[in-house]
């Protein structure tokens, strides 16, 4: 332990300064010259050590410069130990406990600024420098502690760290309170006073006041934290991250101990596509994706054979939409820097229970992030955005919902507002304090068969599982027994067949799917996820062809009872100004066809007895909504404006249809200018007299 200062070797150590005896030896042995060298070393990848060629073994301040890049470059802890362990396998003479003292050596040469900085008689003093001194080398301290490696970070405007939690020691994301803060600051800085007759000084703790700027600071000198990750990424620009620690894009890769993620080929060919597509469909093939059966699903991923289609037209294929929808989902977060916008929540919907739902979502969440966990969802509002926002504030990469209600219909504002906007923006619970988090998360939803708002249904992307069994959790001739342990033992090898669909899609210029619908609001999702799956084969050409399916698997009832409710009454009434109705009316009419709706009933009245005002409410919530009324037609429900004798009375109004090539040829027509073509209203073609050779008169 160097108490004060202490020469060693050509490195001025200050301050209370931890060293093995090892790495006492390594400085001591190192000249001038060479400490220099440490300290101007390049920054250096973890990737660009393993390409050098050796033809003796290194001697140490070839491997200490090697460090030393490493350090610079931002490679986390994980890669200099893979860094060391790479060389000693190589080079049986280099021991760990060498290795260790090499580095250990490195450290202490390039933080020798910092250390430097420390004994300045005017930036470090207590109750001598004036504050605005002391907070700035506070912020400089920080800012070149975190250069390299950083371990303090920036997110939402706060503080944060990266902390290895639970069982599984995984990585999270958490923000510091101003106590943890004071503590990591010490860390980074010197702090002395002056004793004795003035010419000495004692170390202390980091003043009070200078924590409450810094920890407040608008302006934090470290880097920002995009997120965690727990798989191999693709930036926005196409950059893969596959080396562990913190990488320039923001996201810190942290793999678990012993994961090894081959990188793709430059060039992707026919076979390697091939390989991947199988080891793909190696991990689905225990689960009756829409109802098909191992050996069908097999046929139609890798034969392209199969009597049943999905899709139409020139997209029709044996591969059935469930399978690519769980494809798109593991390609996801491996790609989500790319996707600027929300993902679409992945269904799993089963027609029974036990059909392996729940275990289909933890292979998936295993593969993309090591870990798996299935959390309940809510029953109210409140509990779900409090869940919502601690989820999404530990940086998780999944948030996934088991056993959700099958007889409830889920309305939910707070979930509405979490697919689809890529801000997630809530109050702190028990303060007035607004925060406002990046949506980088997928969404895993398990049921069976659990109703859905229509607001949320058009949000979804289903995956179904038809057991062709009364008894699912009967079946047997799996091709894995313990599925789990084959995705953990082979997950690197998964992960690399995802990267080589995504490299052989950015080397054809990422082209856009041909055969997905269009999706409000998710058009960058539909254009990275769909033209993955079709550029990975020519016959995954289903994915989202489900959508059909899907509005009837998520289908809420009460949606049935609204409809109900205006087929009779317009049977009763008629449509237009004839059929005006009032809410007590409206409300005896669903009394006595006891149509079942989402409306308060009187207290102690029948089970089709609805109070008025809310029925009134719900309908105003409605407004000039448009329904299907089969026969009917199509009807927009409107407000009247003139006032009746029990409030404004309600119609139906009935809308014109128009088919699709007549909507197309609508949006053909030039809009504005001279050249402008305008609708002709319908009262004047009626009223226009045609002679006989066809021409209007």
């Amino acid at each position: 332990m160097a108490k004060v200062e202490e020469i060693t070797g050509q490195v001025t150590i200050v301050g209370n300064v931890r060293m093995s005896n090892g790495t006492k030896k390594v400085l001591g042995d190192l000249t001038e010259n060479q400490c220099d060298k440490i300290k101007k070393s390049a920054p250096l990848t973890y990737s660009e050590t393993m390409v050098k060629e050796w033809k003796a073994t290194p001697q140490t301040i070839d491997l200490a410069v090697m460090l030393a890049g490493l350090i610079k470059s931002g490679e986390g802890e994980v890669s200099i130990r893979n860094f060391m362990t790479t060389m000693k396998a190589h080079w049986p003479a280099l021991d760990m406990p060498y290795l260790k003292n090499v580095r250990g050596a490195v450290g202490v040469i390039l933080d020798a600024e910092k250390r430097a900085s420390a004994k300045g008689d005017d930036t470090n003093v207590i109750d001598e420098d004036d504050f605005q001194a002391l907070c700035n080398y506070a912020l400089i301290s920080i800012e070149r502690v975190n250069r390299w490696t950083p371990q303090l970070f920036k997110r939402d405007g706060q503080w944060v760290e990266i902390q290895y939690l639970g069982e599984a020691g995984t990585a999270t994301i958490v923000p510091l309170d101003r106590d943890t803060f004071a503590a990591r600051l010490n860390l980074s800085t010197f702090w002395r006073k002056r004793v004795g007759d003035g010419t000495s000084f004692r170390y202390v703790s980091v003043p009070k006041d200078v924590v409450n700027q810094i920890f407040y600071h608008a302006e934090k000198p470290v880097p920002d934290l995009q997120g965690v990750i727990y798989a191999p990424m693709f930036t926005a620009e196409g950059d893969l991250i596959i080396t562990p620690g913190y990488h320039k894009s923001g996201f810190y890769y942290a793999p678990p101990e012993g994961l090894d993620v081959p990188r793709p080929p430059r060039k992707i060919t026919k076979e390697h596509l091939a390989e991947a597509r199988e080891t793909i469909l190696d991990i689905f093939v225990n689960f009756e994706m829409d109802g098909v059966s191992r050996a069908e699903l097999e046929d139609a991923v890798l034969r392209r054979i199969g009597e049943t289609k999905w899709g139409s037209g020139e997209g029709a294929t044996a591969v059935p939409p469930s399978f690519l929808s769980a494809v798109g989902f593991l390609l996801e977060q491996i790609v989500r820097p790319m996707i600027k916008g929300p993902v679409m929540p992945l269904l799993i919907s089963k027609t029974a229970r036990r059909a392996g739902g729940g275990l289909l979502a933890t292979v998936m969440q295993n593969v993309i992030r090591g870990t798996a966990g299935m959390r309940p969802l809510a029953g109210n509002e409140d509990e779900r955005r409090k869940a919502i926002l601690a989820a999404l504030s530990s940086g998780t990469s999944v948030i996934a919902w088991d056993n959700l209600p099958a007889g409830r219909t889920i309305n939910s504002p707070t979930l509405a507002t979490l697919f689809t906007e890529g801000v997630y923006i809530d109050r702190e619970l028990k303060t007035s304090n607004e925060r406002a988090i990046p949506v980088r998360a997928s969404f895993i939803l398990v049921g069976n068969r659990p109703p859905f708002s229509d607001e949320l249904t058009q949000r979804l992307t289903l995956l179904e599982l038809l057991p062709q069994t009364a008894t699912p959790e009967k079946r047997s001739g799996f091709k894995y027994g313990d599925l789990q342990g084959h995705v953990e033992e082979n997950r690197g090898r998964i992960l690399g067949a995802l990267l080589v669909l995504v490299k052989y899609w950015l080397n054809q210029d990422q082209p856009k799917p041909k055969y997905p619908p269009m999706i409000g609001r998710f058009e960058q999702y539909r254009h990275v996820i769909g033209g993955i799956l079709e550029a990975s084969s020519p016959n995954w050409t289903s994915w989202q062809s489900n959508r059909d399916k899907l509005a009837k698997v998520a289908k809420d009832d009460e949606e049935d009872g609204w409809t109900d409710l205006f087929e009779a009454w317009v049977e009763e009434r008629g449509l237009g100004l004839a059929g005006r109705i009032e809410v007590n009316e409206l409300a005896q009419i669903a009394q006595e066809s006891e149509t079942p709706l989402d409306v308060t009933r009187v207290r102690e009245g029948g089970a089709f007895e609805y109070n008025t005002r809310s029925l009134s409410r719900a309908l105003s919530g409605m407004q000039e909504r448009i329904f299907d009324l089969g026969k009917h037609g199509e009807v927009k429900l409107l407000q009247s404006e003139k006032r009746g004798k029990g409030g404004y009375p309600w119609l139906l109004e009935q809308v014109e249809t128009r088919t699709e090539a007549e909507q197309a040829e609508e949006n053909e027509r030039p809009r504005g200018g001279r050249g402008r073509r305008r609708k002709v209203p319908k009262c004047l073609i009626a009223a226009c007299q045609y002679n006989g050779d066809g021409k209007a008169e």
